[in-house]
């Protein structure tokens, strides 16, 4: 009866063993899965307000030249180009009436009034001016 016993006390512990296991195994992998879709969600808010600084900046950028073409000759403004946005690099241009801002091989565009615009955007301080018929960026 002894070794009956031990063979059940055994395989009581080896089942032990297995039940610890096998639960261990179900929380270490809702701990990645966990984990995982919390990597994927910061990564879409990221990249969303990455997108809406971006739209942002284009908004701002257009509706300043237009004000600044729609109030005519002799009006002026200032507007501010930030280094970066959201840590990130990135590139504004105004080609025909047309803002195009590149960052990480995309490309966004945001249209404006006016077509006659000369000069460039810079990072910092830039002022728009109306010389009567087009915008110069100084």
């Amino acid at each position: 009866m002894q070794n009956s016993t031990s063979t059940c006390s055994g395989r009581r512990k080896a089942q032990s063993a297995f039940e610890f296991i096998f639960i261990f195994g179900l929380f270490l992998s809702a701990l990645i899965v966990g984990m995982w879709t919390y990597f994927i969600k910061t990564n879409e808010v990221s990249r969303y307000n990455f997108e809406l600084g971006i739209n942002e900046l284009m908004a701002v950028v257009s509706e300043k030249i237009n004000t600044v073409w729609i109030e005519g000759k002799g009006f002026s403004t200032n507007i501010t180009i930030p280094e970066t946005l959201s840590s990130m690099y990135y590139e504004i241009n105004i080609t025909s009436n047309y803002v195009i801002l590149t960052t990480g091989g995309e490309r966004y565009i945001q249209t404006m009034i006016t077509k006659n615009v000369t000069g460039s955007l810079k990072k910092g301080v830039n002022t728009l001016y109306n010389r009567g018929g087009y915008i110069e960026i100084i």
